[in-house]
């Protein structure tokens, strides 16, 4: 039984560090049921590398977001964090990190709020062997989990499509992500490895 509210999120950045957010997708779930919200942003500027990763060019990102950027819009999406009471996500801390970041840019506040990192969980769980000895698991890739679990990208495909209403959905979108960690997360607790937070 739930807990509280829960927001399950992903990003998609301009770089490592610092980076912009250029895609936040996010799934909150509360007592009313489960509401999918993404949001895309314009940026200053995109590593190759996070281009390849995400494949947003800068020139897609400005159409996608109509000309707007993060702070812009924060204010839509900054009430669903505040009330949720723990923040999901895959490699959380990373997100998190990035979504503070831009908040502090936009002039606005993120209250300390309670995570839960998928990725974390998993590692002591699947138990994946590094290629260098290093005495602790190897942290599962979100499609290692998603397999561990029987989520496939097909049926995470569908329920993107379905939630968050677009016809078509690559890998590495934060919608994409977002409903994958989701849909594994919740396999998590049907099969009892974890107690719904």
């Amino acid at each position: 039984m739930m807990q509280g509210p829960i927001l399950v999120f992903d990003t998609e950045a301009t770089d490592l560090v610092p980076g912009q957010i250029c895609q936040l997708a996010y799934l909150f779930e509360d007592g009313q049921g489960l509401r999918a919200r993404n949001y895309f942003f314009s940026v200053d500027d995109m590593s190759e590398g996070a281009q390849e990763v995400h494949g947003f060019s800068m020139e897609q990102l400005a159409e996608l977001s109509q000309g707007k950027y993060f702070e812009d819009l924060a204010e839509e999406f900054l009430p669903d964090f505040n009330a949720a009471k723990v923040l999901i996500g895959h490699n959380v801390a990373a997100d998190e990190r990035y979504l503070r970041v831009e908040m502090e840019r936009a002039g606005l506040k993120l209250k300390k709020i309670n995570t839960f990192c998928t990725m974390n969980f998993a590692s002591g769980l699947m138990n994946l062997s590094r290629k260098v000895v290093t005495g602790r698991p190897k942290p599962p890739r979100l499609s290692e989990l998603a397999a561990y679990y029987g989520v496939t990208e097909e049926e995470a495909a569908e329920k993107t499509k379905q939630w968050f209403e677009v016809s078509d959905i690559s890998l590495h979108d934060a919608r994409f992500d977002t409903v994958l960690t989701y849909l594994s997360y919740q396999q998590a607790i049907k099969q009892g490895d974890l107690r719904a937070i």
